[in-house]
């Protein structure tokens, strides 16, 4: 599926692959020719300093198991301020020239929820239980008992998740570990931030799922 006119679009401008923060703002495809695309300003605004800069282009497409969300890169070449939409109306929008071809694009890879006890997630390490503080498909932030279980920076864990009865396993590099001694966390409580190596089959799949029902309780509950 190619990119037209009128196609709602994803632009992710920003990743931070070790704090997992993303920026992913909604936009409109204008004109397409070539390698060449017009997309609607975003909301906030991409700024000057992005000029020259990479970002992703995403989009849905309708596939036989369902829509999957591909994405290519471009750059950042203009920014318009009256971009001409129609004889009478003047728009701002983004110039961008593609750099690759579209690939398979899962946004949700950046995205944290926050799982309650009644969210049916359970996390292990060495079969010591940690507390899951926020997880997204590309990795888990958690505090645990530094008295029964030793992690250190950029060593290599097996991780075991139970998700709702489903146990999967997988390999996470510890990024960081730190200690919080605010009112009211206990002394020995500390904390950790890992990311998963080898998110695939029924991990990925099962954790996907599981995400998107915490997101919808933590919808309900707002």
């Amino acid at each position: 599926m190619s990119v037209t006119p009128g196609m709602i679009v994803k632009l992710v401008v920003e990743v931070d692959p070790r704090t997992e923060r993303i920026s992913a703002r909604n936009s409109t495809v204008y004109d397409v020719n070539g390698e060449k695309l017009v997309l609607a300003q975003t909301e906030p605004a991409i700024p000057d300093s992005m000029l020259n800069k990479e970002i992703t282009v995403t989009y849905l497409a309708k596939e036989k198991n369902g829509p999957v969300r591909y994405g290519f890169p471009t750059v950042v070449t203009g920014l318009i301020d009256d971009y001409s939409l129609r004889s009478t109306q003047q728009v701002r929008a983004v110039a961008v020239l593609k750099k690759g071809a579209p690939t398979p694009y899962n946004i949700r890879m950046y995205y944290r929820v926050e799982p309650t006890g009644r969210s049916g997630l359970a996390m292990s390490i060495h079969a010591k239980s940690v507390n899951i503080l926020d997880i997204s498909l590309g990795g888990v932030r958690f505090t645990y008992d530094a008295d029964n279980l030793e992690l250190q920076a950029n060593s290599v864990v097996e991780v075991r998740f139970d998700l709702g009865g489903i146990v999967c396993r997988t390999d996470a590099i510890i990024l960081r570990t730190w200690d919080r001694e605010d009112e009211g966390f206990p002394r020995d409580l500390s904390f950790a931030a890992a990311e998963f190596l080898d998110v695939t089959g029924i991990f990925e799949q099962e954790l996907s799922r599981k995400i998107r029902e915490i997101e919808r309780e933590n919808l309900a509950r707002t």
